[in-house]
């Protein structure tokens, strides 16, 4: 992600009048922003309403959103959503994580800060395990001071009440030591690990492409290179009970339309579809279905 971080950056620096180039009359740094993730959706007022709390608190810091289409209730993807944020926002960015089927409940608040200075604002039920785990180490503190909250709580919207106001908090430079002690007994997710044998790969379904209904597994792309199979070789994929015989593609219109194919997706991952088709729902694949892949 680097390089073409770097060429967009120069891109816009070219653009500034002259005058504005370095020096005293170089542009202030933007203050890092606060990211939403969540499985709220967008046909209500939820995220429009934690946003301003958010923009009430911490008046001037930007808010992006990261997604808002989490499977309701599914912490897991809620996970592999969170983990790949932290190489793409700034450092010091505050991903506040609202996939909270627990709200209202003993579970905690939790404040995590990875190595580079992001902090994630999260309910304690492993939403935090793979960021954690791909970007640590990390220090977690439980969310306790109860003044970093709105002053009235209800025991269903916590996106609104605690973990908003807390991100917005952090944002404009309340230090995480202030949220409350360190903790090291935080939930952590157990996810199952890719394998490989002599000829066969073995995973799951990590998530769903949508809309297009490609098929996402948690096999490495590596694995293809390590067993030095090359674009073009076929090989046998089982994804659940449909076992069907597939290409091995750099990109989808290397087969015919709605030809099946096998490639390495943009998180690096083998990944299954249909050339201008719906993988997931011609095949009936649901998340967490086992898959095999053979040659």
């Amino acid at each position: 992600m680097n390089r073409p971080w770097s060429l967009s950056v120069s891109l816009a620096a070219a653009l500034l009048p002259l005058g504005c180039r370095g020096g005293a009359d170089a542009l202030p740094p933007s203050p890092p922003p606060v990211v939403l993730l969540t499985d709220f959706g967008l046909r209500d007022d939820a995220v429009g309403l934690m946003r301003g709390v958010i923009h009430s608190i911490a008046p001037g810091v930007p808010i992006a959103d990261l997604s808002h289409e989490v499977r309701r209730f599914d912490v897991r993807q809620g996970a592999r959503r969170l983990a790949d944020a932290p190489t793409v926002y700034p450092p010091g960015s505050v991903l506040v994580v609202v996939v909270d089927p627990g709200v209202g409940t003993e579970r905690r608040a939790i404040v995590a800060r990875l190595a580079d200075g992001t902090l994630v604002v999260a309910p304690d039920n492993g939403v935090i395990t793979l960021a954690a785990e791909r970007h640590g180490p990390v220090t977690v503190h439980a969310a306790t001071d109860t003044s970093l909250f709105l002053p009235t709580l209800t025991s269903t919207f916590h996106g609104r009440d605690v973990f908003a106001p807390l991100g917005a908090h952090l944002a404009a430079g309340v230090p995480i030591d202030r949220v409350g002690p360190r903790v090291t007994d935080w939930i952590r997710l157990e996810e199952v690990a890719a394998t490989r044998s002599d000829r066969a790969f073995h995973g799951v379904v990590e998530d769903l492409d949508l809309p297009f209904g490609n098929v996402w597994t948690n096999v490495p792309g590596s694995f293809a290179d390590d067993a030095g199979l090359d674009v073009g070789t076929v090989v046998t994929a089982t994804v659940g009970d449909r076992r069907l015989e597939v290409p091995l593609a750099r990109t989808f219109g290397d087969v015919p339309l709605g030809a099946p194919l096998l490639y390495v997706n943009s998180r690096g991952r083998l990944a299954l579809a249909l050339n201008q088709g719906d993988f997931a729902a011609t095949h009936g694949v649901e998340p967490d279905q086992p898959v095999t892949i053979e040659w």
